[in-house]
């Protein structure tokens, strides 16, 4: 992402600071503010169309092809699925919130693995990193669950990290993959890439590979949907924000009602991003897409 993108992001999603009870102390929620008593969805899904291009290329394809053609390239490469079963936006939402919240950029473009736009990416929804103090890598391989009830998103969430996590020889064939198409780029340095490189190539145990996986979880949020239009349609209202926190603590609370899959060096942490209506944003998102496609 350039700056000027990574400062729409900023002004436009934002991160709640509030105790919810989260058991890992890594669990957040994301929102967007309101403009004129609405919730900006139109707004991101602008933010999500001009965000394709980073997530759906290379930056080698971004330096190589003309300025014009950056959007027709990268939007082929998402689904043709119908607007409701499809995940991309999902995982491109993901994309920018590791991006400028967690500093973590991606170092395969997954979008660009698959053999055909009528597929889902498999396994992991993204592959980014993280250097640690210590010059150890911590693989950040995450899950997007674009829904529009939070119980289908836990739903399907679950079923996803217990086939990928709970099997060892899986997660080494993704690693496996992902090894080999390691994007040399301006956020690896090539003494990077080596260390990158061992982290996913077999060389290093897996049980010594520090995996850290973001589950993002979308929903229809009672709570903006109630203060669409109000006087308190505002992300610095208290009332609001009230509101809003009350509602998390029940969806956080029926997060860590599950048991998921547990390993020593792996960490998972979910992302919660309420919105006012995710079918209205996933109609908006396939307009776009039509569009951008010619």
């Amino acid at each position: 992402m350039d700056d000027a993108l990574r400062l729409r992001a900023v002004n436009q999603i934002f991160k709640i600071d509030a105790s919810l009870g989260c058991e890992s102390g890594k669990d957040a929620t994301f929102t967007l503010d309101f403009e004129e008593k609405n919730y900006r969805q139109q707004a991101l899904a602008g933010l999500i169309r001009d965000t394709v291009p980073y997530f759906a290329l290379t930056q080698e394809e971004i330096a190589s092809l003309d300025k014009s053609d950056w959007n027709k390239s990268s939007f082929t490469r998402i689904s043709d699925a119908q607007p409701t079963k499809k995940g991309d936006y999902g995982e491109l939402l993901l994309y920018i919130i590791l991006n400028i919240f967690y500093d973590t950029p991606k170092f395969v473009t997954k979008a660009r693995l698959r053999s055909s736009t009528r597929e889902q990416i498999k396994g992991f929804d993204c592959a980014h990193f993280s250097i640690n103090a210590d010059r150890t890598i911590t693989l950040w391989l995450g899950e997007a669950k674009f829904h529009q009830t939070f119980s289908g998103a836990i739903a399907q969430s679950f079923k996803s990290l217990n086939d990928h996590l709970m099997d060892a020889e899986k997660i080494k064939s993704e690693l496996r993959l992902l090894s080999g198409e390691i994007e040399i780029n301006k956020n690896i340095l090539p003494d990077e890439y080596l260390l990158l490189k061992s982290h996913t190539n077999g060389s290093k145990s897996l049980d010594k590979v520090s995996i850290q996986v973001p589950v993002l979880l979308t929903y229809d949020s009672k709570c903006i949907g109630d203060f669409c239009g109000t006087e308190n349609a505002d992300i610095g209202s208290a009332v609001f924000q009230e509101s809003l926190i009350a509602e998390l603590k029940g969806k956080f609370l029926s997060v860590y009602e599950r048991t998921w899959p547990a390993k020593n060096n792996i960490t998972i942490s979910f992302y919660l991003l309420p919105l006012r209506s995710v079918s209205e944003l996933k109609e908006m998102l396939d307009t776009i897409e039509t569009a951008m496609k010619f």
